[in-house]
């Protein structure tokens, strides 16, 4: 059987990762691995622009608060938090997940339409990735 000591989850940094965090730390707890969570800002996060709104720039601060306003700040202080930038998201996680057992990643459904015209991220990462992925569908 598989050890699995060190599991990753991937956050959008969002209000609509509970689900996710608490999938994460039931397996965490269940298994006893040390649990990281990765969050990749796109290189142009947080500047001005003129052409459009540019994407929030999510911080290690942020995403622990994230976690304690889902009730699960207890696993804070053993949470590692890997904040990475890159024009590919999927490409960053699978970077840095190399070194997990495991990968948990949130699943927003799209509709059919949108699902035809566009991969999720979330898709690139399982295509790719080298351990097992856990797809935990978003509230």
């Amino acid at each position: 059987m598989t050890q699995y000591n060190k599991i990753m989850v991937s956050l959008v940094g969002d209000d609509s990762e509970k689900a996710v965090v608490q999938q994460a730390v039931e397996m965490k707890n269940k298994l006893g691995a040390s649990l990281v969570v990765i969050h990749v800002n796109d290189p142009h996060a947080g500047e001005m622009s003129m052409m459009m709104e540019s994407p929030k720039e999510i911080t290690e601060d942020m995403i622990r608060n994230q976690i304690s306003e889902y009730g699960f700040g207890q696993i804070l202080r053993d949470l590692e938090v890997i904040i990475t930038e890159n024009n590919s998201i999927a490409e960053a996680i699978n970077e840095f997940s190399q070194k997990c057992d495991m990968l948990i990643v949130g699943h927003r459904k799209m509709s059919t339409f949108k699902s035809h015209i566009m991969d999720s991220v979330d898709e690139g990462i399982v295509n790719n990735t080298h351990c097992p992925v856990l797809v935990v569908q978003k509230d």
